[in-house]
């Protein structure tokens, strides 16, 4: 029998589950592997100390490492947010799996939550380091902007007095400005992200009943040209309290945008319900379609972000050859990547359990994407959990106040008997 050591070690020389960054077989992702190494160590090395000049610090690495003052501030953060993470620190000092990208994701991600707060501090880095932690070989590693969503919905169960948006704006009010240079003119709108995508809805919808660009779809509908009607979804767990929501193309929102949401919502339907039903049809009716979404989020290719809203359903077994038109059948793929798989350039195969996507290389590779939708399964288990332990915090909560009352107050002497 193996010590925990010589196990460890095993796993390092030969791991079972492990990001294609990661690859013990692939030249590319081992070389990759040794420049983050080396990069990492770099950084905590010369990390300055908290009662070191961070301007002084960040002037000295200028001239040593050829980058300007706000990439060094930034990785000189993101090193320093490790430290406040001590479980994620210790996977990374093992995979060497993250570039300096996603670990400024997640330090921007964390900004907003009070780092004082250990117990909220504790849950985050359990929860992070268990998405980033490699179950199947070859997976897949999350970009840095999957990365963001997924903390920010760890965050909202925590604290829902902030909001779901990390960007240096969020917060701020909304911002509109017009500009003319010669005889060119630029719109800038600067909103909340929910209003910002539905007008998108809107202008692409225009746009492809009226055949017309983007920018001509808008000036259309701002002149009062053309009327539009579009479906926002939005994902929630009815069975959790305080959950938080998913709108596609935005992302996880606080449960009080959720709940603005659902009370604007004209119908509601149960995901459930929906993720058997067989559609004879080749095109996806709204509802399957709905359910493919929120199963996979955005496009299943991996390392593609495209809003699964704007992506084609792809069907894995062709619909003349038998292929259902029904969710587990059903992948949503960007058109450039629709394509690849349509030439045949790539092929997958999809998890029935987990809804994993192995993608398969003409050239004999493979990569494990995971969806990243709300209703995958992984998601789901994920908001089960939060709610269970938002129940467990708040009857910890209770109990604690009860002790203190009971151990504030004075205690109650009995009355002299009435004299009758």
């Amino acid at each position: 029998m193996m010590s925990v050591v010589e196990r460890e070690l095993e796993e390092l020389l030969r791991p079972t589950a492990f990001y294609a960054v990661c690859s013990p077989e692939d030249p590319v992702a081992i070389r990759g592997a040794r420049i983050r190494r080396a990069d990492h160590e770099m950084w905590q090395a010369i990390l300055p100390g908290e009662d070191d000049d961070l301007a002084i610090t960040v002037a000295s690495l200028r001239k040593s490492t050829g980058h300007n003052d706000n990439y060094i501030e930034g990785a000189i953060h993101a090193h320093r947010r490790l430290h406040e993470l001590p479980l994620l620190r210790r996977l990374q000092e093992r995979l060497f799996h993250l570039d300096l990208p996603r670990m400024k994701a997640i330090d921007r991600a964390l900004c907003k939550l009070e780092a004082a707060n250990h117990e909220h501090m504790r849950v985050v880095d359990e929860e992070i380091t268990a998405y980033l932690t490699p179950r199947r070989a070859n997976q897949n590693l999350p970009s840095p902007s999957a990365i963001r969503s997924r903390l920010n919905a760890i965050i909202l169960t925590l604290d829902t007095s902030v909001s779901g948006d990390d960007s240096p704006a969020a917060g701020t009010t909304d911002h509109y400005r017009l500009s003319i240079d010669g005889d060119r003119g630029y719109l800038e709108l600067e909103t909340d992200a929910v209003t910002a995508q539905e007008i998108d809805l809107h202008v692409r919808a225009h746009a492809s009943a009226a055949g017309m660009s983007l920018a001509e779809a808008l000036a259309d509908l701002v002149r009062g040209n053309g009327r539009t009607k579009v479906t926002l979804n939005v994902y929630r767990a009815a069975d959790v309290p305080d959950a938080p929501g998913y709108i596609p193309g935005v992302g996880w929102t606080s449960s009080r945008v959720a709940g603005e949401m659902a009370a604007r919502a004209t119908s509601i339907q149960d995901m459930d319900e929906i993720y058997g039903k067989v559609s004879s049809a080749y095109r996806t009716p709204d509802d399957i379609r709905a359910v493919v979404i929120g199963l996979d989020g955005v496009c299943g290719f991996p390392s593609c972000r495209r809003p699964g809203h704007h992506c084609q359903m792809d069907h894995r077994i062709n619909h003349e050859d038998g292929g259902p038109t029904t969710a587990s059948n059903l992948v949503a793929l960007c058109q450039y990547h629709h394509n690849l798989k349509t030439d045949g350039r790539v092929w997958y195969i999809v998890d029935s359990d987990t809804r994993d996507i192995v993608w398969l290389f003409d050239d004999g590779r493979y990569v494990i994407e995971e969806p990243s939708g709300p209703l995958s399964p992984r998601a789901r288990n994920w908001v089960q959990t939060v709610g269970q332990r938002q129940d467990k915090r708040r009857a910890r909560i209770r109990k604690q106040s009860q002790e203190r009352k009971a151990t504030s107050d004075p205690p109650q002497r009995d009355e002299d008997p009435p004299p009758f």
